[in-house]
């Protein structure tokens, strides 16, 4: 099979049915999945892999947005809330439109930076649970 690439272009994502891919510009989802500990005893099959739990995040980078409905002032007043998100990733593409849905905890990104400088608001939100994973025809 021959090498297949594809540029990141297009996303949707909602937060409690807010659409706010305009506003971000990086994005990763990381399922936290860790290796267990590999345990050991003296018995002849005295071998075992211990069992985690999966943390997983999403992290964020949006351009930061203070007007009433903009992102940075909606993380703001929501903080500590758990909402549901939805993650769609090549959503214009058919064969590669996958997505997430799930739910993360709401905490607001830091504000300021540089002068002069785009403001960006950074955030990586905890989920609740592993998000779901979905291919969409």
């Amino acid at each position: 099979m021959g090498i297949h690439q594809k540029r990141l272009k297009v996303i949707e994502f909602t937060i409690d049915g807010t659409s706010f891919e305009c506003q971000v510009n990086t994005w990763n989802l990381d399922p936290g999945i860790e290796d267990g500990d590999r345990l050991y005893s003296f018995c002849p099959d005295g071998e075992a892999v211990e069992e985690t739990d999966p943390e997983p995040t999403l992290e964020i980078k949006f351009f930061s947005d203070w007007r009433s409905n903009g992102i940075s002032a909606y993380l703001w007043e929501h903080n500590g809330e758990t909402a549901e998100f939805e993650l769609n990733h090549h959503p214009n593409v058919p064969g590669e439109h996958v997505k997430w849905t799930g739910e993360l905890i709401i905490k607001p990104g830091p504000a300021g930076g540089e002068v002069r400088e785009t403001e960006f608001t950074e955030v990586t939100f905890q989920c609740v649970g592993l998000p779901v994973f979905e291919r969409v025809s």
